[in-house]
């Protein structure tokens, strides 16, 4: 993994065909145990292939404020069944050079993180703005967060898969459907690749003080909260992603480009 985020000789899609090869016994005796099904491998493969695998993706000048809320509109209905509040403030920032297929990837997998770690009641706020040097997306969730020993973990990419399993529905965006580590995952590699910054914080809720307490999924089903507000107040994890401007990003690919002989 280190491997694949410092752009050493391994691309990731490679390195993920190798893991996969090397264990594809011990998944499929595995995936038959917990699901029925044996013939899983060619359908991981395809996966790893769309999330990780070569694409001739192409940078272009995106205002970002704009293009945040046409992907917010195009992903509302697919968490529609959930009863959070989505509090949005979306500001005009100088531009930002990324191809669009990227940042879309990148809004979605934070959005939906939101969404599956916030429980019926809770809130979510949505911002762009211009930092103080650069533009800034924010995805803030009030919902469980984590302990710190998580965040930490999961910056060193390792990911801890109990707790999904505990919670996992496998619904997109329903409450804990799970995905966090391979999105932080896919998102570390982008980073590197287009310049940008991924910052998060996180505060692991009061009532839920070890990684096995788990949360009904709904406010009021919650036997701490009386109101929607002290579930607000009790936790929630912030995902911060800043992105070179244009004029930054032409200034970096300046200084790489092999000097002329």
């Amino acid at each position: 993994i280190e491997d694949i985020l410092r752009e050493r000789q391994y691309t990731s899609y490679h390195i993920l065909s190798i893991l996969l090869d090397a264990c594809v016994d011990e998944l499929e005796v595995l995936v038959a145990d917990e699901f029925g099904e044996w013939n899983v491998m060619q359908r991981i493969r395809r996966r790893i292939e769309e999330l990780f695998g070569p694409q001739e993706s192409i940078s272009r000048k995106i205002q970002l404020d704009r293009f945040v809320r046409d992907q917010l509109e195009t992903l509302r209905p697919r968490f529609a069944h959930r009863q959070c509040q989505l509090v949005t403030q979306l500001a005009p920032t100088a531009p930002i050079s990324i191809p669009p297929d990227v940042l879309a990837k990148i809004i979605e997998g934070l959005i939906r993180n939101a969404v599956e770690n916030t429980p019926d009641g809770g809130k979510i706020e949505v911002a762009v703005r211009q930092g103080e040097e650069v533009p800034e997306f924010e995805v803030k969730d009030y919902g469980i967060g984590m302990t710190e020993e998580n965040q930490r973990l999961i910056f060193e990419n390792y990911f801890p898969s109990y707790e999904t399993l505990q919670y996992a529905s496998r619904k997109p965006y329903d409450f804990k459907a799970g995905g966090k580590g391979f999105d932080l995952l896919r998102m570390k590699i982008f980073s590197e690749r287009y310049h940008f910054k991924l910052r998060m914080s996180s505060r692991r809720c009061g009532y839920l003080s070890h990684d096995k307490d788990l949360c009904p999924g709904k406010t009021g089903q919650c036997a701490y909260c009386q109101t929607d507000q002290d579930c607000i107040h009790s936790g929630g994890t912030t995902m911060l992603v800043q992105f070179a401007s244009v004029e930054q990003i032409a200034s970096i690919t300046d200084t790489t480009q092999p000097t002329p002989s």
